[in-house]
């Protein structure tokens, strides 16, 4: 994992820390009707294609109600991670734990 895929925490002209600023991110979402079914966050700019996303899967039980949210296996531990080492297009390809 590099750290150019991670939101970095901007500075200020003091050199300090913004608290702020690390969420600066790109939200994206998938539906399935009226409920969102995956999400994802990113730097802005960044490409859906590239490995570079968090995304996670949300799972409804039968009368709509949110039951769970899941993280996708990382291919190079092996391991439920989430972290921003994945990409938006093949969000539907991950195993979701």
């Amino acid at each position: 994992m590099s750290r150019t895929t991670r939101p970095l925490l901007k500075m200020d002209a003091n050199n300090r820390p913004i608290q702020d600023s690390q969420h600066d991110e790109t939200f994206r979402g998938a539906y399935t009707g009226i409920n969102l079914t995956y999400g994802g966050f990113a730097r802005p700019g960044s490409a859906e294609g590239s490995n570079v996303w968090k995304i996670f899967l949300i799972a409804y039980d039968i009368a709509d109600n949110l039951i769970s949210v899941k993280w996708p296996i990382s291919a190079t531990t092996g391991a439920v991670s989430s972290d921003y080492e994945f990409n938006w297009t093949g969000r539907a390809g991950y195993t979701y734990v």
